[in-house]
């Protein structure tokens, strides 16, 4: 294979950690799939990395018993030119698939965002807060790249796996105008910033009174999860009138009962959805109970959450 693609590197990874620190180094140009891999929710990150950097995959089975995952997976039936092998299936059938998307046109490389010009604290007038659950990756990106870059100060709490943090900050920051960093105790609040808590032990929330800084808790588990959704909203409403919240998709309902409560006290609130949501869930519940003033498709949340930061 190597002498019909001059220049050719094989990247091998036996876990999908590996695989993901070896995608984000070396940005392949195509990747085959062990099919278990792609059944596991910390995948919903391989898949918002190859997003970002176009990279073409192919999920390969065991056997042609099995059953893909993607016939499950509510977060791989939003993906397109998802290709199933089997491991019996001949070697000329792989390379075909390789050339073909190997060779198939590209999108421009994403830029680089090591330039990002720095940004002033003091103006902004609102904070954005969102939670989001299963499928939130992509849909953090969607939203994250319609932000500019002097955005208010966001705080975004994602459910993941506990390895997969750092990636999804290093993920967020690769693809969006605003700096993105994971959130740390005692950090004044910026605008032009974004911080992400996934993976971590302890819960993100917002000090009382300005100067705004993060605050990072430890604690059992809020609404079934550490960091949660609800400690980050429930921290905000003793100036509620200054936030801006969204519950994006997501499974359960972390976040609505706080969302209530920042809602009650003078936020605006939106959630993602039924129709645009990987997962209706967490927005759902926000939805029914009154929590969230509106249902916004995942294209227009940017748009609705900046608007909403003007008034």
């Amino acid at each position: 294979m190597e002498a019909a693609y001059p220049g050719l590197q094989v990247l091998l990874a036996n876990n999908l950690m590996m695989a993901y620190n070896q995608a984000e180094a070396g940005q392949p140009s195509f990747a085959f799939v062990e099919d278990g891999f792609t059944k596991l929710p910390e995948f919903e990150m391989m898949l918002a990395l190859f997003s970002a950097l176009d990279v073409r995959w192919v999920s390969v089975m065991d056997d042609r018993n099995s059953t893909p995952a993607r016939r499950s997976s509510p977060l791989l039936n939003v993906g397109a030119g998802i290709f199933e092998l089997t491991k019996s299936d001949s070697p000329r059938q792989f390379i075909q698939y390789f050339d073909m998307m190997i060779k198939a046109p590209r999108r421009n490389s994403p830029s680089a965002t090591s330039a990002k010009p720095s940004v002033g604290r003091d103006d902004f007038k609102k904070i954005i807060l969102i939670g989001s659950s299963t499928g939130g990756v992509e849909a953090l990106r969607n939203v994250l790249v319609g932000f500019p870059i002097q955005c208010p100060p966001t705080l975004i709490v994602q459910h993941t796996g506990k390895s997969f943090g750092s990636g999804l900050v290093s993920l967020l920051d690769r693809i969006c105008p605003a700096k993105v960093v994971a959130a740390e105790d005692n950090i004044p609040l910026q605008s032009g910033h974004v911080y992400i808590a996934a993976g971590q032990p302890r819960h993100m929330g917002v000090t009382p009174r300005k100067p705004f800084k993060i605050r990072m808790k430890e604690g059992p588990n809020i609404s079934g999860h550490t960091p949660s959704v609800d400690a980050l909203f429930s921290s905000a409403v003793p100036f509620a009138k200054d936030v801006v919240a969204a519950i994006l998709t997501g499974m359960g309902q972390d976040g609505a009962k706080g969302m209530l409560d920042l809602r009650k006290a003078g936020a605006a609130t939106f959630a993602q959805d039924e129709k645009t949501a990987v997962v209706y869930g967490m927005p759902r519940v926000a939805w029914e109970i009154g929590a969230a003033q509106k249902q916004v498709p995942l294209a227009r949340m940017a748009g609705a959450i900046l608007q909403a930061c003007k008034t």
